[in-house]
This record gives structure tokens, C-alpha cells and sequence, in this order.
């Protein structure tokens, strides 16, 4: 890896804790909510079969 591109990569998790520190988020939340409207965009591909495993979730 070149040195350009380590300060790149440096500059690039710099920026990612900013925005995760100015918007009060932490990894661990901002992965949560991704998978939440990661899932939310796919659930459309459950059959109705595979959704009456998640009885008390709303499809």
C-alpha cells in the first residue's frame, strides 16, 4: 500500500468517527440501523411460507 494510500485511508476512518460523534451514533448502532433498512428493502423476497416463521413481526 503507498503512502497516498494510507493517508487516505486515515483520512477516510477520520472522517467516518466525526460523523458518527457529531450525529451521537456508535459503530454498533449505525451497523443496527443499516441492517434494519437492509432488511426492510429485502423482506419482500420472503415467501409467505418463510414469513410465518417471524410471527410477531408486521410484513
Amino acid at each position: 500500500m503507498s503512502e497516498l494510500d494510507r493517508q487516505i485511508e486515515k483520512e477516510r476512518k477520520g472522517v467516518v468517527e466525526l460523523l458518527l460523534k457529531k450525529n451521537g451514533l456508535t459503530r454498533k448502532k449505525l451497523i443496527e440501523e443499516l441492517v434494519g433498512i437492509w432488511t426492510a428493502g429485502l423482506v419482500s423476497t420472503l415467501t409467505d411460507e418463510e414469513k410465518k416463521q417471524f410471527p410477531h413481526l408486521a410484513f
